[in-house]
């Protein structure tokens, strides 16, 4: 049985991220692992031919095709039933893991006795430019569970963890926008020890697309109502859920949500380049712009308390 199962989705990334991505997995200094990838567009033959390439060469690698396309949720929820090893390893197909991640992270959860972890993530562009670095993220088991009500401090593409955790949890609900914070929140109520490695461990591709994504104010109210629930220590109903997410959605709340969140990550990009009057500049626009996303950047501040 090997160790680890790194588990990877993917759908229509552009061929030389997935190609990076996947060689990143299989550069790592811990060598015991299955790497399964399954696609969820089984028309998409570009990557059909790509990944049975690197399977050729690489016995690690355990393809599966989708029939009709799933959805993420129900694709990993898939490959969390595939996997044989004892612990459990995220990877998206267009992101590139350091080559020490595996090693790390395994070391890391053993010596502390932790359940699940994520790590610190290097933003980049589609290019591969770096954008920004997160610099620190909690690490206090105690400190997570209070800074998990005001937003997901575990990089859902940086988890690493027993795989039990994710079996018992029966994997993703579908909850729309936030399956991952909502299995955050799930396993610190039901008791198991998270916690994030406070090293680079992860590229994380930032793309035009996910910068500006439609949905991205249902996102938040759905994010909204899931933490406070996870408040009064409940898991929230996915129907009482959808319920609070279509009472509150607004289109002119969605597009100011939208604008400044375009906003906030120039912000973070100008910081990183010390650019401070720009920073400045656009730090004003937000005060302008949403008062939704005034809330969010408030709670990122809360978390950071616990950092």
């Amino acid at each position: 049985m090997a160790k680890i199962s790194v588990l990877m989705a993917t759908y229509k990334e552009r061929k030389e991220h997935l190609s990076l991505a996947i060689e990143s997995i299989l550069k790592q200094t811990y060598r015991d692992f299955e790497f399964i990838i399954i696609l969820d567009n089984p028309d998409n033959f570009e990557h059909i031919e790509l990944i049975k390439e690197y399977q050729r060469h690489d016995e690690r690698i355990k393809f599966y095709i989708n029939e009709n396309n799933m959805g993420l949720p129900k694709t990993l929820n898939k490959g969390i039933k595939i996997a044989s090893g004892q612990y459990l390893c995220r990877m998206d197909a267009d992101d590139m893991s350091e080559s020490y991640r595996l090693e790390k992270q395994l070391n890391y959860l053993c010596s502390n006795g932790y359940d699940l972890i994520g790590g610190l993530s290097t933003m980049i562009d589609e290019d591969g430019n770096t954008i920004y670095n997160i610099k620190s993220v909690p690490t206090d088991y105690k400190k997570i569970k209070k800074a998990l009500k005001y937003n997901q401090v575990i990089s859902h593409p940086t988890w690493f963890g027993k795989i039990e955790v994710f079996k018992s949890l029966n994997g993703y609900r579908m909850i729309p926008l936030c399956e991952d914070y909502d299995f955050t929140l799930r396993a610190v109520l039901k008791g198991y020890i998270v916690s994030n490695l406070n090293t680079n461990v992860l590229n994380y591709r930032m793309t035009k697309n996910s910068i500006s994504r439609s949905n991205l104010y249902e996102q938040y109210l759905y994010m909204r109502y899931i933490t406070n629930q996870y408040a009064k220590g409940q898991v929230a109903e996915i129907s009482l859920a959808e319920k609070y997410v279509n009472q509150h959605t607004n289109h002119v709340k969605s597009e100011a949500y939208l604008r400044s969140n375009k906003y906030f990550n120039e912000m973070l990009h100008k910081l990183e380049l010390k650019q401070y009057l720009y920073f400045c500049i656009l730090g004003i626009k937000i005060l302008f712009s949403s008062n939704d996303y005034l809330n969010k950047i408030y709670r990122l501040l809360r978390v950071s308390m616990y950092s």
